[in-house]
């Protein structure tokens, strides 16, 4: 495993390279400041927890994944989600997953932003 010097490392460089959008919902993420955030999109502080930038894995280490390649940027909701399936779905499969859920107004992140009237990137509905 990286450490963590090179870990957050390779989340920023993918977090800039995403726009800081989430690779799988694309909503918007935030680094150092929830307050911020949470004044920017109207959201409560308390649910800014779910819109912090994490540095999620495409393929895990054990299983042949290469390190900066490998990382994308993805919003705690999302990472702790596929991770927490009963079967984890592949990073593109989940992907795919939670894109529909998206679309259908089915994924919390998504939905919650969509009620403080946020945007949402067309590509990411």
């Amino acid at each position: 495993m990286p450490n963590n010097h090179k870990l957050r490392r390779f989340r920023k460089v993918a977090a800039r390279r995403q726009q800081h959008r989430c690779h799988y919902c694309g909503v918007p993420m935030w680094s150092k400041n929830p307050a911020a955030f949470a004044e920017r999109y109207g959201l409560r502080l308390e649910d800014c927890g779910h819109f912090q930038c994490t540095a999620e894995h495409m393929v895990a280490r054990r299983d042949g994944g290469t390190e900066h390649r490998n990382v994308v940027a993805a919003c705690r909701h999302c990472n702790i989600a596929r991770h927490e399936m009963e079967t984890p779905l592949p990073a593109d499969l989940y992907r795919e997953h939670v894109q529909r859920a998206v679309a259908e107004t089915r994924w919390p992140t998504a939905a919650l932003l969509q009620s403080t009237e946020a945007e949402v990137p067309s590509g990411h509905r």
